[in-house]
């Protein structure tokens, strides 16, 4: 009795043990266990002045080639903050990311995966996958100004997060995220904003990052910059954003934080083009061909009519001539084989046509060349190969017994077809050739219709005088001679 009374203290202690253990270890095999994600949320700071930008990322243990999630729910005091933005996360470029702040206090962010496919195999890139933190997208909060004390920023629901497997996995958060919005001057000096209206930066904006460039062309000589304080108290001021001269330019930011002791400079390296061509500007046409934007040599044969303007084509806005009413644009460009020409655009059909004055016709709405007359297109009846010569224009075609000109010509929207030239207008309209199939049989059958009526009468006119000269001969016999 007593050895057993001695061993069953012994035996609970160790099923107590055996107990713990299970339990932990079920415990830690459900929150770390494949096919599960921990989010969690993190800051660089906690303690934030009133009018102060505070940044948060939204993380995950791992990112296990997921191929959607969410929507994940963020909740704020809306009283204490309001929303400035999300951004997503530079190494889920391949996600379309869907925002929704509608509701004061809550942030609704969820993301799909598109189909991407890699330019140089032409496979399809594979969804994002890393078995480390990795933050899903960075929500920005303001401090209002009468805001004050600690307040909660909290993951309220994860939704779905599913696998490239279309396996569903279980998420967990962790505790909410607590921030102190303190009573003081703000000392921030930083933006949380800079761009320039139209143009691109390099790099992209980072509020730790404080010089970038940019490329404008020529006809730019002023810029709009927007430069948006973390603080709003902070004071902002721009210079060097007008009367841009050639070459480099250098556009400063100085931002001043509430405490009017602490500052900081932006700079932003604005290269001024010596020509009206925007750096790397081009095109490629329908057909494949890579055309690349040159400046207008001073010599050019323009037809009458085209004024220089700009266009934006391809993204890049590049000196063009242009004419009311046609949609083609002339510009002068380089497909790296030819010599540089002047080429018709078209930006609908990306089409591109090589200008030669002497047999390129420009008429209502379009623009013509020759071309070569297909082997199952006929030449119109009466026509016969011929030349039309006038001061500006020398175009081989088809002349008829009435000297009409006729050449088989494209347009500039890719369609072919015969055009007649109208000498008085000098205009070229499209050609259709009349059949007169139908006509020429009627016409055969009204003579022979002719016919047969003539020879009707005349057998008629014949027979009455037969049978009228038999009536005769038996009312009136002759005498008979004795």
């Amino acid at each position: 009795m007593i050895g057993n009374e001695r061993r069953n203290p012994l035996m609970r202690i160790s099923s107590a043990v055996i107990i713990i253990v299970m339990t932990v270890s079920l415990f830690a095999g459900t929150v770390f266990a494949d096919g599960s994600i921990l989010l969690s949320l993190g800051t660089a700071t906690e303690t934030v002045n009133p009018g102060d930008i505070i940044n948060i990322n939204v993380s995950c243990d791992e990112f296990d080639s997921i191929t959607e999630f969410g929507p994940v729910l963020i909740t704020y005091d809306p009283e204490q903050f309001q929303f400035v933005s999300v951004t997503p996360s530079d190494v889920l470029s391949g996600y379309a990311f869907d925002i929704e702040s509608d509701e004061p206090g809550e942030v609704r962010v969820s993301a799909d995966f598109v189909e991407v496919i890699d330019e140089e195999s032409g496979n399809e890139v594979a969804p994002f996958d890393a078995s480390v933190q990795t933050v899903l997208f960075q929500l920005a909060l303001r401090a209002r100004q009468d805001s004050s004390g600690d307040t909660s920023i909290s993951i309220q629901s994860m939704g779905t997060f599913l696998r490239y497997d279309n396996v569903s996995l279980v998420t967990y958060n962790s505790e909410p995220l607590t921030v102190n919005i303190a009573h003081g001057v703000s000392t921030d000096a930083t933006l949380s904003a800079l761009s320039i209206e139209g143009i691109t930066m390099t790099p992209s904006f980072d509020p730790q990052i404080f010089e970038y460039s940019a490329t404008v062309s020529r006809d730019i000589t002023s810029i709009s910059v927007n430069a948006l304080p973390s603080n709003l108290q902070a004071t902002v001021s721009i210079d060097g954003a007008d009367e841009l001269s050639s070459g480099e330019n250098i556009v400063s930011i100085h931002v001043l934080a509430q405490d009017g002791i602490r500052w900081r400079d932006y700079r932003i390296y604005v290269n001024r083009q010596e020509n009206y061509i925007p750096e790397g500007s081009g095109f490629v046409d329908k057909f494949g061909v890579t055309y690349t934007f040159l400046s207008f040599p001073s010599n050019l044969n323009i037809p009458d009519g085209f004024i220089q303007t700009t266009r934006t084509i391809n993204g890049y806005s590049v000196p063009v001539f242009a004419k009311e009413g046609v949609v083609s644009v002339l510009v002068y460009v380089y497909n790296g084989t030819d010599e540089p020409n002047l080429y018709f655009y078209n930006p609908v059909t990306n089409l591109a046509t090589v200008y030669v004055p002497e047999t390129t016709v420009v008429t209502v709405g379009r623009v013509l060349v020759p071309a070569q007359v297909p082997s199952n297109v006929s030449i119109p009846r009466g026509f016969s190969e011929g030349t039309l010569n006038t001061e500006t224009m020398h175009l081989e075609g088809y002349v008829n017994s009435d000297n009409n000109f006729i050449a088989y010509m494209r347009d500039d929207s890719g369609n072919s077809s015969f055009y007649y030239y109208d000498p008085e207008t000098s205009v070229f309209y499209e050609f259709k050739s009349v059949d007169r199939t139908a006509e020429n049989v009627y016409r055969s059958l009204f003579y022979l219709f002719i016919t047969v009526s003539t020879l009707q009468s005349v057998f008629i006119v014949i027979m009455t005088y037969a049978i009228r000269k038999i009536v005769n001969n038996r009312t009136n016999p002759r005498p008979k001679r004795v």
